[in-house]
């Protein structure tokens, strides 16, 4: 069985190793040696990466008690090769994983809220806990998980023989079913419980611990966060973009927030009086439309292509134009896209889903409706012009044979 190198020292980066068997396996080889310093993927961390010789590993795994270590190219047997980790990657997991261990502790110590689901991905960590938590509760437990790490506190992983050895100690967290040795990971003074991956020597080498999000999950809450130079890599990006926020509103960092409100009320007060004075002007271009109506038997047809209408524009107009017996057909080339509204007046003898899928047909898109409206998209207003003119003819006959 190979011997577990990262079991007793997380901080070893390289060994030689003996290669006791060499195996094809997917899109490369699967290779087991004598000792590793590679950590095969389990307990939510990735696996590490590196070099064996002149091998790429991509990725390690156990199965069967044993750890198989995917390489690019075969190694012959009984050779003895240098193995070294990619300790940059490695150091980043332990950062995030140690620091898992601080926050859920801390989330635990404080408000009985359970880890329930941990995801260590290589940009972003995830917990699960199995309780809703507000703000403040997630800024209290974010500020205790730091302050165990500022007080640089110990980190050890012993082994334990049985359950019965392991029964009586203050866990956080105890996986059941697992099989001897039993791997318990301590936090001196905070946490203590079962894990099989690779932590850091300190709490120190976390550097910070800090919940960028927070979302409702399954009746309890998902935590994201990042630690270490993860942490510092998003606070510099954000520290960037709020200086350019606020060069671009030629104010001071701190009052980038208020420049940024006061920019949103005032689109919110523009985008108001453009709402109502675009309601003004639908009035008089809906009397020009009625002017122009094609008769088409007992009933009047508008059909009109503009441009640059968004839908909510579009609908307005063409209600204001759908008069006693009148079927008002509206389209707008925007963005590329055609965007169309059917919608018909009192007296009018069709219900308006009747007659859409016609325009849906003609204008090669989607959309519905049922009663006096409908509304639709087509992905291209290529042909637009045409196409208004087509379902103009359609509808003048359509309406004409009504009785």
């Amino acid at each position: 069985m190979t011997k577990r190198l990262y079991d007793l020292d997380s901080h070893m980066t390289e060994t030689e190793s003996v290669v006791v068997s060499c195996v094809p396996a997917g899109d490369g080889f699967d290779a087991v040696f004598d000792q590793t310093v590679f950590f095969p993927e389990g307990g939510g961390q990735p696996s590490d990466t590196g070099t064996l010789g002149e091998a790429h590993v991509s990725h390690v795994r156990e199965e069967g008690g044993e750890i198989l270590h995917r390489i690019d190219r075969a190694l012959p047997l009984g050779a003895r090769v240098a193995g070294r980790i990619d300790w940059a990657r490695r150091f980043d997991l332990m950062q995030q994983h140690t620091g898992e261990h601080l926050l859920s502790f801390s989330f635990y110590e404080l408000f009985s809220a359970s880890n329930v689901g941990f995801h260590l991905a290589l940009d972003y960590a995830t917990i699960d806990f199995d309780k809703p938590l507000s703000h403040e509760q997630i800024i209290e437990a974010e500020h205790l998980a730091n302050r165990f790490v500022w007080r640089n506190l110990p980190v050890s992983a012993s082994f334990y023989e049985s359950e019965d050895a392991v029964k009586d100690l203050p866990l956080r967290k105890h996986s059941e079913g697992l099989h001897p040795p039993i791997r318990i990971v301590s936090i001196e003074d905070a946490d203590m419980c079962t894990c099989c991956a690779p932590h850091c020597r300190k709490t120190g080498e976390i550097g910070s611990i800090f919940v960028a999000d927070t979302s409702a999950y399954k009746g309890g809450t998902r935590v994201t966060f990042f630690c270490g130079e993860r942490a510092l890599r998003l606070h510099r990006a954000q520290h960037d973009d709020l200086d350019a926020i606020a060069r671009r509103f030629s104010c001071p960092r701190d009052g980038a927030l208020a420049a940024v409100r006061k920019l949103s009320d005032d689109y919110g007060a523009l985008k108001k009086s453009e709402r109502d004075l675009a309601r003004t002007l639908n009035g008089y271009m809906a009397a020009e439309l009625l002017a122009q109506a094609a008769p088409a038997g007992k009933y009047r047809l508008v059909v009109r292509l503009y441009a640059g209408f968004d839908a909510a524009r579009l609908k307005d107009l063409a209600q204001a134009a759908s008069e006693e017996k009148t079927l008002a057909l509206l389209m707008s080339e925007t963005d590329g896209r055609l965007l169309y509204v059917l919608s018909s007046g009192g007296g009018f003898p069709l219900d308006v889903s009747e007659l859409m899928p016609a325009v849906n047909a003609a204008a090669n898109g989607k959309g519905g409706g049922r009663g006096t409206l409908a509304q639709g998209t087509a992905p291209s207003a290529v042909g637009a012009a045409e196409t208004a003119e087509q379902l103009k003819g359609y509808f003048v006959k359509r309406l004409s044979d009504l009785k």
